[in-house]
């Protein structure tokens, strides 16, 4: 009986509406001594469902006429389809409303769209494993049913039987007392009687040694599904219901989670701290206190080693040595939680990333009015000392203005980056050296500076801010002083651990720089958002929230990671990655002259201030001025006034028509036009995409007069020495 369904495939019911999808999951199971069958809708699934038995159903979600969700409750309103397992397979469950949907319809588990092949495989597998030892179970258990009624029935006729012979046997001891002559009869009968009772005697002996063999049976398959128990490869508890004592566990669960038999036997796992959330637990009772099984269950459970771990508990309740009991499968999916968490940390600082930006250049278009306005101004109050220091504390103010922009910009990876030759070991002291003119002289420095090469490719202001940043953030967490240390070694990254960061790294050598501190620490939850624009845990007034978002914007640009561990009382480390660089880059020397010219400039920008102040700069340096709001109407002007315009100052960000789409349409109606692109997003991508398509230069926002009029120049120069050569 065994033998037969062991040797008979497994069927597996694949559903997809699309037939690539069909032969793409028959391929991935395919020689793996499954029986596949296919179905292209959820009619034809249900009715397949209904002629035959399958170990398990991989059901896409979206199908027409019928979709998963209702060909799963379907299946699992009718009592002959109720216990196929099911798995979603789709490309659109990873928004968790959608997954809950899917257990809800009565899934097992869900793929997500591409599927990873050994994954699939797995899954596979242990569904069909735990149908192979379900239909072995129920095999064993109906014969043993089968021979428990048959020899019930046999016992049964032979007691009666027997007790026919007792009630013979007083009827002729009652005939004794009565008559000699009927004694010598009721002898005889008696005799014959005996020799009944030792031919029952013996058929008794038969049943016995039979019922000892029916015993035997169901003791070794008592031990075959012990054995199964033990070499499952998911976790398995057996606890009593409802008190929740543990009464047998496998080896999976001692090797997974470290207890074993002695930690556990007797005791509940809320006792032993198994459950790590205690309102999961109450959800857990209470979702049992309504129905006898549970699919899917997620919760945290902490580990012999106090290791937590995130986990699907899928409960059933059944008869355990005469006690109700619940069976609970434990998996693991801690990883792919840390996956789906990373992802949407990700997510979360690109989008808070984009909102700084955007932040940062509205009000960079406000300092370059600010600031422009405070320059040409200077020139009518020079004579008053009072309205001199006013001025120049409004400048001093925008300034400051500035560099937290710039610190906002550097967070969404949009801030000007000048790439050279870096010595972090040289930067390093330049920090400590500015350090140590600001910290209590209870704070004491140490450096470990071990990396033998610690060159790399970058923005030596913006590192050096980066460090600075951490070193005052330590200081700040010692406040009755400590020890701040920072250290420097070369590692090499492998693919493993650049795939475990939020970070886009590629596998290489790298300088790791450690600052670490003795200071406060921090909790679970600050350790979550410090790197968010504007969260700070600092009072009113002593911080902006801008620093470790600062940090993380140049790490980023810096194609670099970053890492923290921190504990309340004792500490924290900041590890900071940047990839090794072997070569120098040239430094662009800057001229300072500010050159006076002549002609018309077209200045363009959606900001009526930036246009008020840029014509007052441009025509106290000696152009001729014309203004537009959008590309449209720049687009209108140049065209009637072309002859008498040398340059267009072009805004990016505009409504109407922005700045690419305007310096396509120039570019394509006049070649030879020079366009100087402006924007508070300083130097990106887009940026250097326009200059590609013939920008002659980037001027960003804030700019004081000094900066544009040197911008104005290089642009024009470029388009005289073009003149002068000879084509």
């Amino acid at each position: 009986m065994n033998l037969n369904f062991q040797n008979s495939a497994i069927s597996i019911l694949l559903v997809d509406d699309r037939p690539e999808n069909l032969l793409s999951l028959e391929e991935l199971l395919s020689n793996q001594g499954y029986e596949l069958v296919k179905a292209t809708s959820g009619n034809q699934a249900l009715q397949l469902t209904l002629k035959r038995d399958f170990a398990l159903v991989l059901l896409d979600v979206q199908m027409p006429e019928m979709d998963g969700f209702e060909t799963a409750e379907l299946m699992r309103a009718n009592p002959k389809t109720r216990h196929i397992p099911i798995i979603f397979v789709t490309a659109g469950m990873r928004d968790l409303q959608f997954q809950f949907k899917g257990y809800d319809a009565g899934a097992v588990d869900y793929l997500a769209k591409p599927i990873e092949p050994l994954f699939l495989q797995s899954k596979v597998r242990i569904f069909a494993e735990l149908y192979r030892q379900r239909r072995e179970i129920e095999l064993h258990k109906n014969h043993l049913e089968e021979l428990v009624l048959l020899r019930t029935a046999e016992l049964s006729e032979s007691a009666a039987e027997l007790k026919t012979s007792n009630e013979r046997l007083q009827y002729w001891n009652n005939e004794l007392k009565t008559t000699e002559e009927l004694l010598r009869r009721q002898v005889l009968e008696s005799m014959e009687t005996r020799d009944q009772l030792l031919a029952t005697e013996e058929m008794l002996r038969v049943q016995i040694g039979e019922y000892e063999t029916t015993q035997r049976l169901l003791n070794e398959s008592n031990a075959s599904l012990q054995t199964l128990f033990d070499v499952s490869p998911l976790a398995i508890i057996v606890s009593s219901f409802p008190d929740g004592i543990i009464r047998e566990i496998n080896l999976t669960f001692s090797n997974d989670f470290g207890y074993t038999d002695k930690d556990v036997i007797g005791r509940r796992g809320v006792d032993i701290g198994l459950w790590s959330d205690a309102d999961d637990l109450e959800s857990f009772m209470n979702l049992l206190s309504e129905r006898e099984g549970v699919s899917g269950f997620g919760t945290e459970i902490r580990t012999f080693q106090g290791i937590i771990r995130n986990v699907l508990l899928y409960i059933k309740l059944l008869d355990y040595k005469d006690e109700n009991c619940l069976l609970i499968v434990f998996m693991d999916v801690t990883e792919q939680k840390r996956m789906e968490d990373q992802i949407r940390q990700t997510q979360k600082m690109d989008v808070i990333g984009q909102l700084a930006g955007g932040i940062a250049h509205d009000f960079n278009n406000m300092l370059t009015a600010i600031l422009g306005s405070a320059e040409l101004m200077s020139r009518f109050v020079i004579d008053n000392s009072a309205a001199m220091r006013l001025l120049g504390n409004i400048e001093k103010a925008a300034s400051r203005s500035a560099e937290l922009t710039g610190k906002l910009l550097a967070f969404s990876r949009k801030g000007k980056k000048n790439d050279v030759h870096v010595l972090i070991d040289t930067t390093i002291n330049e920090v400590i050296s500015l350090l140590e003119r600001t910290i209590d002289k209870r704070i004491a420095l140490k450096t470990k500076l071990t990396a033998k090469n610690s060159t790399v490719t970058g923005d030596p202001t913006l590192l050096q801010n980066a460090l600075l940043n951490l070193g005052v953030n330590a200081r700040d967490a010692m406040p009755e002083g400590g020890v701040i240390t920072f250290a420097t070694v070369n590692v090499l990254l492998d693919a493993e651990f650049c795939g475990s960061t939020p970070f886009d790294i590629t596998p290489g050598p790298y300088i790791e720089i450690s600052i670490s501190d003795t200071g406060v620490g921090m909790k679970k939850d600050v350790l979550q958002r410090i790197f968010e624009p504007f969260f700070t845990t600092k009072d009113v007034g002593k911080g902006t929230g801008l620093g470790l978002a600062a940090v993380y914007g140049i790490t980023t640009d810096h194609h670099g990671c970053i890492t923290v561990q921190s504990e309340p009382g004792i500490g924290t480390i900041f590890k900071l990655y940047f990839p090794l660089s072997f070569q120098n880059k040239p430094e662009i020397e800057s001229t300072e002259d500010i050159v006076r010219g002549s002609g018309g400039i077209l200045l363009v920008d959606d900001e009526q201030i930036i246009r008020f102040v840029g014509q007052e700069l441009l025509e106290d340096l000696g152009y001729r001025v014309y203004l537009a709001e959008d590309g449209e109407q720049a687009l209108a002007l140049y065209a009637r006034e072309r002859e008498n315009i040398s340059l267009v100052i072009l805004d990016l960000v505009m409504p109407v028509l922005g700045g690419k789409e305007t310096l396509e349409r120039l570019k394509k109606e006049y070649p030879d036009i020079l366009v100087l692109i402006s924007s508070g997003f300083h130097r990106d991508g887009a940026a250097d995409e326009l200059e590609k398509l013939g920008a002659k230069g980037f001027l960003k926002k804030p700019y004081l007069r000094q900066e544009l009029y040197k911008a104005v120049a290089e642009a024009l120069e470029m388009s005289d020495e073009g003149k002068d050569t000879p084509g």
